[in-house]
């Protein structure tokens, strides 16, 4: 048996969920903690503490990078039940909008991104990522992502990914309705049916939590959810944005490291359990994170996913620097 490999350092994942769960227990100004992580420590220390090429060993044993996942899963729902009791508290405006924003951020983080790691297993896994998803009212991201995105990465075939011409605003109002017709077309070629579906039957788990919400809860709670989903949804299509933004190729050439842009950013590979290594996830889609590798001629974002953050809110000014790293053709 594989001795087990502890990386501490993936535990810096766990600190936007539990500054989330913080926020949302303590109430008044705590609320923003996650925000002033994600927003400000993490873009900067994304430019401060550099790149990491180290690798963990292939054949490492997966019982500690699996407990994080977990733990995260844990997390995510911990952190929607302190945002309920936070809700329901009947805060200010002020407090319930960055709460909002505050928990958001943690789904996009515990919920998208773990989900992104789970939905390429079987069994347990998988349905755990299906839950995580379900607190981000975006269950129809496994079909689309797993069945659609991998397949077609890169061509005009694909919703996720990125023209050079776009912006990310422009992208994210384009992709989110594309990758859930995306999804229901996969769905009902799987089925043989356009209504008896997995994209229909997630869709009606999702309209029933809603109206549960709203039915048990009452509306302002169902607006704050619907929020903090908005919040997860836009940060994973931002994420879908630079990972592929301006990187073409024809429907009939083989995905090859060029097909997806990689960071080596320290901060943002601990956080994001590897989600920078994103060349290589494309290439091997079933290989667990911590056994990703960076690929010397996979073009590279410059810097981690925190830190570009600020560059694709602004399309001008994303333009101008990626088009320096962009790959001759």
């Amino acid at each position: 048996m594989s001795k087990i490999t502890f990386k501490p350092l993936y535990f810096l994942s766990l600190v936007i969920p539990f500054s989330a769960i913080f926020g949302n227990y303590m109430g008044d100004f705590y609320v923003g903690t996650s925000l002033f992580f994600g927003l400000v420590i993490f873009p900067l220390l994304d430019l401060l503490w550099g790149k990491g090429l180290d690798e963990n060993s292939e054949g490492a044993s997966p019982i500690f990078f699996d407990f994080i996942l977990y733990c995260h899963v844990f997390l995510q729902f911990i952190s929607l039940g302190t945002f309920f009791y936070f809700v329901i508290s009947d805060p200010g405006i002020y407090l319930l909008i960055l709460a909002t924003l505050s928990t958001g951020l943690s789904t996009g983080i515990s919920g998208i991104v773990v989900a992104h790691e789970l939905i390429h297993r079987k069994g347990i896994p998988k349905y755990s990522g299906y839950l995580l998803l379900w607190t981000a009212t975006y269950m129809h991201f496994e079909s689309e992502h797993v069945q659609g995105h991998h397949k077609y990465v890169g061509t005009d075939l694909d919703p996720a990914s990125a023209r050079a011409n776009e912006g990310l605003q422009y992208f994210f109002l384009r992709t989110v309705p594309q990758q859930f017709i995306s999804s229901w077309k996969i769905a009902s070629k799987r089925s043989n049916s356009l209504f008896f579906n997995q994209a229909s039957l997630f869709l009606l788990i999702e309209i029933s939590t809603l109206i549960g919400l709203y039915l048990f809860l009452g509306d302002r709670l169902l607006y704050a959810f619907l929020g903090q989903c908005t919040v997860a949804i836009y940060l994973l299509e931002y994420v879908n944005y630079i990972r592929h933004w301006g990187l073409r190729r024809e429907a009939k050439d083989r995905i090859t490291p060029q097909t997806s842009w990689q960071s080596n950013a320290r901060l943002s590979r601990y956080v994001l359990v590897e989600l920078t290594r994103h060349a290589d996830h494309h290439l091997f889609a079933n290989r667990p994170y911590q056994s990703l590798r960076s690929y010397d001629d996979a073009p590279n974002l410059p810097t981690g996913y925190f830190g570009c953050f600020y560059l694709a809110l602004f399309p001008p000014i994303w333009k101008r620097v990626m088009s320096n790293y962009l790959p001759a053709k």
